[in-house]
């Protein structure tokens, strides 16, 4: 008889099913990682909810757990019995994305890559095991908890949006939004050196940034963005502008406080989709400002990311609001979609 896995999948808004499938054996340059923890996203959240209506799909891609089986051509410096952080992001390798250094956005990121793929497509973490291709594996430290080594994944796409946005040390930046993924550009910029400015509507989140490194917080509800920003500032503006917000406004007001040479990074996915912005085109060409974004994380972003959690570089530990057992998962996700938490994780 065949042994198997519970796995997770999303049938409708609020529904999920809970299928027991195969364990399947690694093939050559594969690898089968049992999971010990899944942070829920909030493309998770979205899917849950409705909000994202992409049915079936296995979710969880903010993976962590234990290497129970190689393939015999896996070349990795993990071994049988390590922790590890999956990274099941496609990335083909071939096309010309890939090739040019963007294998964060592939062109065949959506699409199946291996003749094996299950019947649910997704990145499939949440589960009690997952498969691998051999570039999706990475050895974490055996002395760091699953809970820290699955947030990997959301550090690693902050390590590419501040990497790409070009902070510099003494910089001024602020960072729109206080969530989890605020708070991570909050945690990496205050490393470099940069002063940082947080704007945040809801109190809880803006004491939260105050404690754990914003240099200032303003509520963009109780004067103009642009105002409290170019106050803060000696009336240069900042150098950088990190949208961490769902909201097309924060795009436009982030606009209008940029210094001259600065750049808005617009980091979260904005939504609804199709949601537009107005501004003034003028500001680009008076003072050479520059509109840019980052999505997901590239091969090098993932290994600096898991290097800084399993070297203690980085301390994850307050972002993670709670944790959950897998058989209590849609409970999990509702607790996850409520504003005074950043991180909740399952375990297997």
């Amino acid at each position: 008889m065949t042994d198997t896995y519970k796995r997770a999948v999303f049938v409708a808004p609020e529904q999920i099913r809970f299928d027991d499938v195969p364990i399947p054996e690694p093939g050559l340059h594969q690898a089968l990682v049992k999971v010990q923890a899944c942070a829920l996203c909030t493309w998770e959240q979205r899917t849950y909810s409705g909000e994202e209506k992409f049915y079936p799909l296995a979710g969880g891609h903010e993976v962590s757990g234990v290497l129970v089986k190689l393939g015999e051509r896996v070349y990795t410096d993990a071994k049988v019995g390590d922790r590890v952080m999956a990274a099941t992001l496609n990335r083909c390798g071939y096309c010309e994305s890939c090739r040019r250094g963007m294998d964060n956005i592939c062109d065949n990121a959506r699409k199946p890559l291996r003749d094996d793929i299950p019947d649910v497509p997704g990145p499939g973490g949440l589960a009690e095991y997952v498969l691998l291709d051999d570039y999706q594996l990475y050895r974490a430290s055996n002395d760091v908890s699953f809970e820290e080594i699955c947030l990997s994944e959301p550090l690693a796409c902050v390590i590419r949006s501040v990497r790409k946005s070009g902070v510099q040390r003494a910089d001024n930046a602020v960072v729109v939004g206080a969530g989890i993924m605020g708070m991570l550009h909050v945690t990496l910029l205050k490393q470099m050196g940069v002063r940082v400015i947080v704007s945040e509507i809801d109190g809880t989140r803006a004491a939260f940034a105050k404690k754990y490194g914003a240099d200032d917080v303003i509520n963009p509800t109780d004067a103009p963005f642009a105002d409290q920003v170019m106050q803060l500032t000696n009336g240069r503006g900042a150098d950088v502008v990190y949208c961490a917000v769902s909201v097309a406004a924060a795009v436009e007001q982030a606009v209008e406080a940029v210094a001259k040479g600065g750049r808005v990074h617009v980091y979260a996915r904005i939504h609804p989709k199709g949601s537009k912005i107005s501004i003034d085109p003028n500001p680009f060409h008076n003072k050479e400002i520059v509109l840019t974004g980052t999505v997901s994380q590239t091969k090098e972003d993932v290994l600096e990311a898991v290097r800084m959690i399993s070297g203690r570089l980085v301390d994850l530990k307050p972002f993670i609001s709670l944790t959950l057992p897998f058989t209590r998962l849609e409970e999990a996700l509702q607790r996850a979609m409520q504003p005074d938490t950043y991180r909740v994780i399952v375990t297997m």
